[in-house]
C-alpha cells in the first residue's frame, strides 16, 4: 500500500484545524470495518514491536494532540494511523504499520473526530490549565 498522507506533510500545517481537516476521513458511524475479524486488529495493537512503535511516536510528538505543542493530552494518548488500516495489511503485516511517517498522537475525542469527520467534537478553545482553576468561584 501506498502513503496518500503523512507525518512529514502534516507537519507543513501550522495550526491544529488545519492539521485536523487534513487527517478527515469522513467515514460512518456503525460502519463495519474488521466485522468478525476483529481479533486481527487486537492482535496488533497488542504485539510488542507495535507497543515500541507507539511509544516513539508519542516520545516524538511529546504527547500533543496532532503534535501540536499548545495541545497536550491529558488522559489517554491514541495513536492514530494517518492512512487507514485494512485486513489486509494486518494480515500480511504490512510496514507501513509501523512507518512513524504514517502515525500521530491523538486524544480520544479527536480521533474520532477524524474518522467520523465531525468537527463539533473537537475542543474549540483551548485552555491551559492553571493552579487553583478548579475554584468553582
Amino acid at each position: 500500500m501506498s502513503i496518500s498522507k503523512s507525518y512529514n506533510e502534516l507537519l507543513t500545517f501550522d495550526n491544529f484545524e488545519d492539521r485536523y481537516e487534513y487527517l478527515r476521513l469522513f467515514g460512518v458511524v456503525g460502519e463495519n470495518v474488521f466485522g468478525f475479524n476483529r481479533y486481527v486488529n487486537q492482535a496488533f495493537y497488542n504485539n510488542p514491536r507495535w507497543r515500541s512503535v507507539r511509544n516513539q511516536v508519542i516520545i516524538r510528538d511529546n504527547g500533543c494532540n496532532l503534535a501540536c505543542s499548545d495541545r497536550p493530552i491529558p488522559k489517554r494518548i491514541q495513536v492514530h494511523h494517518i492512512n487507514p488500516v485494512s485486513l489486509e495489511m494486518l494480515e500480511d503485516d504490512d510496514p507501513l504499520l509501523y512507518d512513524l511517517n504514517n502515525l500521530i498522537c491523538t486524544d480520544e475525542i479527536t480521533h474520532r473526530a477524524i474518522h467520523y469527520g465531525d468537527s463539533s467534537l473537537l475542543q474549540q478553545d483551548y485552555v491551559p490549565r492553571r493552579p487553583g482553576d478548579t475554584k468553582l468561584w
